[in-house]
């Protein structure tokens, strides 16, 4: 059965009904690494979707927050979550109405992928971005990133990406975000949702451009290094990736079998195919010998045809000649010198 992408693929993150998922933790693990910047400058969320982020940004001492979305009803309902220090605004990152140098540090996460002119929205960002502020944008990496989210108008891998940004930013730093799959172990106080500082540790590493999203920080001048940030999702994740990979193999393992039917019902075709070519060869030659005895029969019965016609001409002048006999003896002449054969014949003897 086809799956519809359109409609099972979200548009945006929506934390209140994907809270445990893995989702989850990629959109919240950027914007807490981001919050890092955020005290004391006035930022732009550009994409801000429900504005969960904007609220991170502002919470973490931001001056003051700007949620752009081109949503209206997205931007409607995150405006219940406005203070003095946040607010949020109906725009389209592409052309914004603010003047040059507006904002300190703007957030652009997983946007750029989803206009159609990346450039041009990369320059109205550079445009209102002070000349000391900092852009942290991420996109995901089209080498890792599963395809065909209907929602994506251009993927890039992490080399396009970052040939994109220094087309428009003198500096440019790239960073990588992975899905890593993590244990914890925590005090009862720690096990409700909420920021967290743990000692981490990598069982395994990974390499830039093997990331699933590309992190990048860009501006005019020296970036700064936020710490490293990670959030932790619920385990319904992990299960569901048990549980999708189980029906994964077990359709796998359902097609292989459906495909070596197939194969097997392909070697019969081409077995029955052998022979009836065998067949059809044989019956052409049967043809032609039967062709070749009609011939001989036609020719036969020519012959017989043409001897019964001799015979039967033989038998009509032989009649004939009977007839012609029989007409001699009959006759009175013939009769009448009877007498005179007789006595020619008795002189011969003599």
């Amino acid at each position: 059965m086809a799956i519809d992408t359109a409609t099972s693929v979200p548009e945006r993150f929506v934390p209140e009904t994907m809270r445990e998922e893995m989702l989850a933790a990629e959109h919240l693990a950027r914007y807490e690494w981001a919050s890092a910047l955020a005290p004391g400058r006035r930022v732009l969320d550009a994409g801000c979707g429900t504005g969960y982020g904007s609220r991170v940004l502002a919470g973490a001492g931001a001056r003051h927050v700007l949620g752009v979305d081109i949503a209206g009803a997205v931007v409607e309902a995150a405006r219940t979550l406005e203070s003095d220090c946040l607010e949020f605004a109906r725009g389209d990152i592409g052309r914004l109405p603010h003047a040059d140098d507006s904002f300190d540090l703007i957030t652009c996460f997983e946007v750029i992928e989803h206009v159609s002119e990346p450039g041009a929205v990369l320059g109205e960002l550079a445009r209102v971005l002070t000349a000391g502020g900092v852009l942290a944008i991420s996109s995901p990496n089209a080498d890792r990133y599963p395809q065909g989210n209907p929602h994506h108008v251009r993927e890039f891998t992490t080399g396009e990406f970052q040939a994109l940004l220094q087309e428009v930013f003198p500096a440019v730093r790239l960073l990588a975000q992975h899905q890593w799959v993590s244990s914890a172990v925590l005090e009862q106080r720690d096990l409700a949702p909420g920021a967290l500082s743990v000692r981490t540790v990598k069982a395994e590493g990974r390499w830039l451009g093997s990331e699933t999203y590309t992190i990048a920080l860009a501006g005019t001048g020296a970036l700064p290094e936020p710490p490293p940030a990670a959030a932790l999702t619920g385990t319904v994740e992990v299960r569901r990736w048990a549980e999708h990979f189980d029906e994964q193999r077990r359709r796998i393992e359902e097609q292989a079998d459906y495909l070596a039917s197939l194969e097997e019902l392909d070697a019969e075709r081409r077995d029955l195919r052998l022979q009836l070519i065998a067949a059809e060869g044989e019956l052409a030659k049967a043809e032609a010998r039967a062709d070749a005895i009609q011939a001989e029969h036609d020719d036969t019965r020519a012959e017989l045809d043409k001897t019964r016609a001799e015979h039967d001409a033989t038998r009509a002048e032989l009649h004939a000649s009977c007839a012609l006999t029989s007409s001699v003896w009959e006759s009175a002449s013939w009769r009448s010198t009877r007498p005179l054969r007789s006595a020619k014949r008795l002189l011969g003897r003599g």
